[in-house]
């Protein structure tokens, strides 16, 4: 497992908890993320990538809530099939909406972020999909 990194979740802007979440460095990916009340027992998110098993961890602090403040949860980050393959999902693209361009340079999944910029699920999934021009036929 690489190293834990602690990570903020805010409801309405305003810090509320801090979880440690774990990263496996090896396939299959996982992410083990700690909780204050969790006992010292990690609850474990398996996926083909990360960024996958970050989502899931996402929906479930989405349930009690909380929004996740890492780069992976920003509206304007996107994963691409090749960079999941050769990262494991752990780094992903930022994009600029106004130019329609993809930022060459990746950001780790985990790193932190502003509360201003970090978004649901849902809402990342639908810029992702206007930056794209996609219809999102599952609505």
């Amino acid at each position: 497992m690489s190293a834990r990194v602690k990570v903020g979740c805010v409801r309405n802007g305003e810090l509320v908890e801090v979880v440690s979440v774990e990263p496996s460095d090896a396939r299959p990916c996982r992410l083990t993320v700690f909780r204050g009340g969790d006992g010292g027992h990690g609850v474990v998110y398996s996926g083909d990538n990360l960024f996958a098993c970050l989502l899931a961890l996402r929906r479930d602090l989405e349930r009690d809530g909380l929004l996740l403040c890492c780069q992976g949860a920003r509206r304007d980050v996107t994963s691409s099939g090749m960079q999941a393959q050769m990262a494991g999902g752990r780094y992903v693209y930022k994009f600029d909406r106004a130019s329609r361009t993809v930022n060459e340079e990746t950001v780790d999944i985990l790193a932190p972020a502003g509360p201003e910029d970090v978004v649901s699920v849902e809402e990342q999934r639908a810029a992702i999909f206007d930056f794209y021009g996609i219809r999102d036929q599952s609505r």
